[in-house]
């Protein structure tokens, strides 16, 4: 018989990256289970939310992420900000096909930490079903990884693979340190 996990807390979790490297479908599968790749690209407007608890091994405790998958796009940049307050953990993602958003996630992992401080987070090279097309090779990403203290995953959100395991890692990371409980106005306090 399944032991019922008690959410312990519900730490804001913010996904970032560029245009296009797939941070909406990689939400989108790990909160659908893998039943849910969207057909259609549409571009993520400001932010999208979702919410989903994660089991954390060897515990009876749950992590319930609040997701802000956050539009790549330039003209959303000085949104950026409040939509990152108060988070307590990153997804940084790019696409193994395009090299700049390897880079693009140095900027924001810099940006990140004069707006947040050291905050825990994972580093996710997507569209891994691409390996013949990557010019980003696993050596580089998790290189990259390490420099910014984060753990690297690779994931292919068409496909399904891998795309709990940032999530979980992260998940993982923030109840450890405790991450989500904030007092009065955070989400833990509103349920």
């Amino acid at each position: 018989m399944a032991t019922a996990h008690t959410v312990t807390s519900r730490p804001k979790v913010i996904v970032m990256g560029d245009v296009a490297v797939g941070k909406s479908a990689l939400t989108q599968m790990f909160h659908s289970n893998g039943q849910r790749f969207p057909k259609t690209y549409n571009m993520t407007c400001g932010v999208d939310f979702c919410a989903k608890a994660v089991n954390i091994p060897d515990t009876d405790a749950a992590v319930e992420l609040f997701i802000f998958d956050i539009g790549g796009q330039s003209i959303f940049e000085e949104m950026v900000p409040a939509h990152v307050e108060g988070a307590k953990g990153v997804v940084l993602v790019y696409d193994v096909t395009r090299g700049h958003t390897l880079e693009r996630c140095v900027d924001l992992y810099h940006r990140l930490t004069e707006d947040l401080g050291n905050v825990p987070g994972v580093l996710v090279a997507n569209k891994v079903d691409l390996r013949e097309r990557a010019v980003v090779n696993r050596q580089q990403g998790a290189q990259l990884a390490g420099q910014l203290g984060m753990e690297h995953f690779e994931c292919s959100a068409i496909d399904g693979y891998e795309c709990d395991a940032p999530f979980a890692a992260l998940a993982k990371m923030l109840h450890g340190s405790g991450g989500g409980d904030d007092g009065p106005g955070s989400p833990m306090s509103m349920s």
